[in-house]
């Protein structure tokens, strides 16, 4: 019988002991707002008032709300270039957006 505080939406199982997490890392520094320069269906580019380094994970979301469209996603930084008091930044997606994704932010 569930328990009655329990309060989560759907059922836990649980794993196999084959089943691990790899990774586990704590989101620690908040980059501020980001505009979005250009995408495509494997990276991103963005631009940012500070520099990240490269090689660094970001965790970003990626909406468009007339379209009711929003996504997180994982970008590794490719490269992190100035530009006049700002920083034009591009990556890869962690995993690749899918065409109607891609669809749903340029069109």
């Amino acid at each position: 019988m569930p328990d009655p505080a329990d309060r989560r939406q759907s059922e836990r199982f649980p794993v196999t002991a084959d089943t691990q997490c790899q990774f586990i890392a704590a989101v620690v520094e908040d980059l501020g707002a980001a505009r979005i320069k250009n995408v495509s269906m494997e990276g991103i580019g963005l631009i940012l008032s500070r520099k990240v380094n490269v090689g660094t994970t970001l965790t970003i979301r990626i909406e468009n709300k007339s379209r009711s469209f929003s996504k997180l996603v994982l970008v590794r930084v490719a490269h992190a270039t100035p530009q006049g008091g700002t920083f034009l930044v591009g990556g890869t997606f962690d995993t690749p957006l899918t065409y109607q994704e891609l669809s749903c932010l340029v069109m």
